[in-house]
C-alpha cells in the first residue's frame, strides 16, 4: 500500500485565512549539541493549512474533537475534476456516490498556495452541490482550496453542517491522486472544546 501526503507544510509566519490573526510560530527550545536534544513548541489557530472542520464550526451542540467519532475523519474517497471558481454539481458529471464516505474537488488551485493569489477569489462550493452532497449519505468533503464558501459567505458550511459533514480544506497533491478511488484520511488532534484542527491529510493507494 502506497501513502501520498495530502498536506502542506506548517512554517512559521505562514499566510492564513482573511482576518485570522493568529500568526503561527514554530520555536526551537532546544537544540542537539552539549549533551542537549531537539526540542520544540508551536502556536497556531485551528484553521491554520490543510485542517478540518467538524459539523460544530457552524453548528451548536455537536460534538467537539475530544469526542467526535474518529470514523468521520476517514473513509473511502474519490477525487473530482473541478473548475477554479463557484463549483457545481456538474464537477460529478452525474457520477454514483454511493459507497464512498469522502468526495475531494480538485480546482489546481494549489498552485496559488505560498502567494497573494491563494486566499483570494478562491473555488468554493456552489450550495446546490452542497446540498447533494449533504444527502448522499457521505461523511465528508475535501478541497484545495481555503474554504468550501467564498470569503464571508456561510451557505455551504451550514448545508454540510447539517448533515454532520466535515469539510477538510487546502488539500493538496490531489492531482496525484487515482480516479478509481482510494481509502482518504484527515486525523485532527484531539483538542478540547475546539471545532477544527490542522491535519495530516493522507490518501492510501
Amino acid at each position: 500500500m502506497k501513502a501520498i501526503d495530502l498536506s502542506h507544510t506548517l512554517f512559521a509566519g505562514m499566510d492564513v485565512y482573511p482576518g485570522d490573526e493568529t500568526v503561527p510560530a514554530i520555536d526551537r527550545l532546544s537544540d542537539h549539541g552539549d549533551g542537549q536534544h531537539r526540542s520544540s513548541a508551536f502556536g497556531m489557530g485551528c484553521h491554520t493549512g490543510t485542517h478540518i472542520d467538524l459539523p460544530l464550526h457552524f453548528k451548536a451542540g455537536e460534538p467537539a474533537l475530544e469526542s467526535f467519532p474518529l470514523e468521520g475523519c476517514f473513509g473511502r474517497a474519490r477525487v473530482f475534476a473541478a473548475p477554479p471558481g463557484r463549483i457545481t454539481a456538474a464537477a460529478l458529471d452525474g457520477a454514483d456516490l454511493s459507497g464512498l464516505d469522502f468526495v475531494l474537488l480538485r480546482t489546481g488551485w494549489e498552485r496559488h498556495w505560498g502567494t497573494p493569489r491563494y486566499y483570494r477569489d478562491w473555488p468554493w462550493l456552489d450550495p446546490g452541490l452542497a446540498d447533494l452532497l449533504a444527502g448522499a449519505g457521505l461523511r465528508g468533503v475535501g478541497l484545495d482550496s481555503p474554504s468550501v464558501d467564498p470569503l464571508g459567505a456561510r451557505a455551504s458550511h451550514e448545508r454540510l453542517a447539517a448533515a454532520g459533514l466535515v469539510n477538510v480544506e487546502n488539500l493538496a497533491n490531489l492531482d496525484r491522486l487515482p480516479d478509481e478511488g482510494f481509502l482518504f484520511a484527515a486525523l485532527p488532534l484531539r483538542l478540547e472544546g475546539a471545532e477544527a484542527s490542522p491535519v495530516r491529510a493522507v490518501a492510501l493507494i
